[in-house]
């Protein structure tokens, strides 16, 4: 690899993954996954999944990344030539790089909806702001222009950053505006539990009623850890090739997991007491938590416009940070091959996943009539890269480090000190792989 495209720093890479990891899965998907799946027991099952699973699998993709200095794809080739295994290994570079562009594909919508919040707030003379905010809400997705205008736009401005290069356009981008919006995050989470009804927040996010967890609820905060992660995407493994050789994957890894769960979290307790403060919304509102719960909360904060505004321009700067990293691990594949320059590849995935993006922003209006064993076409997409390409992706990863490399070195090799040593290689051989392969038994049956 160029040594110019490696990363100047421990603080670049972190600030990479975490803007990988840290955006509409924390500050859209968590709060409206832990409303639907009994609060408390969905978040004890969360944060199980990210230390048990996310942990050694984000470190063993990270250490592949790194290796081969390369796309994914082609990471996973050297890989394979290196220690003279099976080409199936391929599948895992190939997996990951389908598994980012089709969730760039609805990601995007989303995205566009957050970025199109930036300059619709509630006037300051609606006197029912509730029922405004879920009205526009419903309105605008039944609008199939206005939502491809905003997903067009987002996918463009992605495709433009990645255009620019790893160092020149996401770098020098991350270093400044993942700082902002942790910053804002925590002004807004203080605000909203002085403000609105904390200890009900509290006692719903860590009071579990042990009852609700079922299947269901593990599946669910099973896909969330690995998407919240940008886990078996490629992303990560995308990233790690432009770590520094000196820096530690495994204190690395913990430190972005700490920065990915915090930001979940406060914006949990950012938009909680605002919607149990107001009996007219509720928390169990799915995907449109996000956007119905919170301009209620800026309409009644003084300068509650400039705020909302400035939040929301905020959410779109986290989602563009994971978006260009779910096109990343391509774009890298089609520079290295030479089959087209980075600016034309960019935008020969941007056009792919902008097509197939179409079918979501259709599934809220003219096919929301249209449903294959009651999911639409988003919700399938969700549900296809959520529950099986990302976690086959982490299985992947963990039998190909745990056990088809040869003479890995824990300690050396991926930095993980003595004292964790055993317990690492546990959950990368055993407990990780089984919870997948059970959790695979129970969603195909």
């Amino acid at each position: 690899m160029d040594q110019a495209k490696i990363w100047k720093g421990n603080w670049t890479f972190v600030l990479a993954a975490a803007g990988a990891a840290v955006g509409l899965g924390n500050i859209w998907k968590f709060p409206y996954l832990a409303g639907e799946s009994g609060g408390g027991a969905f978040v004890i099952v969360y944060l199980l999944c990210i230390l048990l699973l996310g942990l050694p699998i984000m470190i063993a993709e990270i250490y592949i990344g790194r290796y081969g200095r390369k796309s994914p794809i082609n990471s996973v080739t050297k890989i394979i030539a290196d220690f003279n295994l099976s080409k199936f290994w391929l599948v895992l570079g190939w997996l990951g790089a389908l598994a980012g562009l089709l969730i760039l594909s609805y990601y995007s919508v989303i995205a566009g909806i957050a970025a199109s919040y930036i300059f619709s707030s509630i006037p300051a003379s609606e006197l029912n702001p509730a029922e405004y905010s879920v009205q526009y809400y419903s309105d605008f997705k039944e609008s199939p222009l206005l939502m491809i205008f905003w997903h067009t736009l987002f996918i463009g401005i992605t495709c433009y950053v990645v255009g620019k290069g790893v160092v020149d356009g996401i770098g020098k981008a991350i270093n400044i505006l993942m700082p902002i919006l942790f910053f804002l995050v925590i002004v807004l989470c203080i605000y909203s539990s002085v403000t609105g009804e904390f200890l009900k927040t509290f006692t719903f996010l860590f009071n579990p009623d042990f009852s609700k967890i079922t299947p269901g609820v593990v599946i669910t905060a099973m896909g969330q850890a690995f998407f919240t992660l940008s886990i078996g995407m490629g992303s990560i493994m995308a990233y790690g090739a432009y770590m520094p050789q000196e820096q530690m994957i495994g204190k690395t890894v913990l430190i972005v997991i700490f920065l990915d769960t915090l930001v979940a979290l406060l914006a949990g307790f950012t938009i909680f007491p605002i919607v149990f403060s107001n009996p007219e919304l509720s928390a169990f509102v799915g995907k449109g938590l996000l956007f119905e719960s919170l301009p209620v909360a800026f309409h009644a904060m003084p300068l509650g416009s400039i705020f909302h505004s400035i939040f929301f321009i905020l959410v779109s700067i986290a989602a563009l940070s994971s978006s260009v990293s779910l096109i990343e691990p391509f774009t890298a594949w089609i520079e290295e091959e030479k089959i087209f320059s980075r600016a034309k590849g960019v935008v020969f995935l941007g056009f792919i996943a902008w097509v197939i993006g179409l079918g979501t922003v259709f599934s809220d209006n003219i096919w929301s009539d249209y449903e294959l064993n009651g999911l639409n076409f988003f919700e399938w997409t969700a549900t296809i890269t959520d529950q099986f390409m990302l976690p086959l992706g982490g299985l992947l990863i963990c039998l190909m480090v745990g056990f088809f490399i040869p003479n890995l070195d824990i300690e050396k090799d991926l930095n993980i000190s003595k004292i964790f040593k055993n317990t690492f290689k546990n959950c990368l051989k055993i407990i990780a792989p089984l919870s997948v392969l059970l959790i695979f038994i129970y969603a195909l049956t």
